[in-house]
């Protein structure tokens, strides 16, 4: 605390030096040649810098503030150098002239120009500099904090949906494990164990936040292992994967939402459920499609119609992630179905 108020202090003196006593030596100086009268001309100095700064201030408190609002910044610093140039010609003059009457000043014309020059141009310049970098720091700082406030929002929705997933992923799961007890308890009591495995890689990934795509090609296996103890051999399931691609971090839990969606309303005429996952490296992207040979979504379907909210949190938060432009994408299987890809930036 001790040290803080030093450099307060410091802050302060400093301040005084350049607002008030180095304009006023400059000032009075320049005057004096004009004049030649040193004495004078150094008060008139002093009265020069003082009408100045209390103009500032009155600038600071009153007109700075309205400035501030304006929505474009180069006019707002505009303005604002502006009217430092005002306030430095308006307070010098109007010093000036009441210092040469009370003090009987002659000026020579040369030399008064020559003074006035250096009060209009040489003082203003210094301090427009320092206010237009003064300006550009608070605006750097500003678009900073911005920045850090974005991504901590956009943070907080990531963690916010990633919760969504997880309860209802275990809704769906204990839904299935519910049908098995009473058809095949062994085999209920192997789900169980599976959805253990499964949630510790869930909290894992929660922590992560960012997985290798192979962690969460396994993530899916697993579940699709819990779907082929209900559906038996009527669940048939095809990786084409491309191994350069299986490296690439991917958002924890993104995929198995695509899955169990195919699982739900992709099944064939017959029952069964024929469904393939791909994956392929296309330039600076990896491509992830999860595609089912079901009769196909409406042609006018859209992200989060109907009662279940996997494909909309999904598709969210891959444009929180990596922008607008990489949501989800759908397209019509051949010969029919519905095929999801999901583009990861590499």
């Amino acid at each position: 605390m001790t040290e803080q108020r030093a450099r307060g202090r410091r802050r302060a003196i400093m301040q005084v030096m350049m607002e008030l006593v180095v304009p006023a030596i400059g000032f009075g100086l320049s005057v004096g040649y004009a004049t030649r009268n040193y004495p004078a001309s150094l008060i008139t100095g002093v009265a020069i810098s003082g009408a100045i700064y209390v103009l500032y201030m009155l600038d600071r408190a009153f007109l700075h503030p309205q400035l501030q609002k304006l929505p474009q910044d180069w006019l707002h610093l505009g303005l604002e150098m502006t009217f430092t140039l005002l306030e430095h010609v308006g307070g010098a003059l109007l010093a000036l002239w009441v210092c040469g009457r009370f003090f009987d000043f002659v000026v020579e014309a040369t030399a008064a120009w020559i003074a006035v020059g250096g009060i209009v141009i040489v003082f203003p310049i210094i301090h427009g500099t320092e206010m237009a970098l003064r300006f550009y720091r608070q605006l750097r700082e500003k678009e900073r904090q911005e920045a850090q406030l974005r991504a901590l929002a956009t943070q907080a929705e990531l963690t916010a949906l990633k919760a969504q997933i997880n309860p209802h992923f275990l809704f769906n799961t204990l839904n299935t494990i519910a049908q098995l007890i009473h058809t095949d308890s062994a085999q209920a009591e192997a789900t169980v164990e599976r959805l253990a495995d499964m949630f510790r890689h869930v909290l894992n990934g929660s922590e992560r936040g960012l997985v290798p795509l192979e962690e969460e090609l396994a993530f899916v296996d697993g579940y699709l292992e819990i779907e082929r103890a209900r559906f038996g051999e009527r669940l048939r399931i095809t990786r084409e994967i491309a191994p350069p691609a299986s490296s690439v971090p991917v958002p924890s839990l993104i995929l198995q939402p695509l899955v169990e969606n195919a699982v739900r309303h992709g099944r064939g005429a017959d029952g069964s459920i024929d469904l393939t996952v791909r994956v392929q490296s296309c330039g600076d992207e990896v491509s992830i499609a999860v595609v089912d040979r079901g009769p196909g979504m409406p042609t006018n379907y859209r992200i989060g119609e109907g009662p279940g909210h996997g494909l909309r949190n999904v598709d969210e938060r891959l444009r929180k992630t990596y922008g607008e432009e990489y949501g989800l994408q759908f397209s019509v299987g051949q010969p029919q179905g519905t095929v999801v890809t999901v583009r990861i930036p590499v």
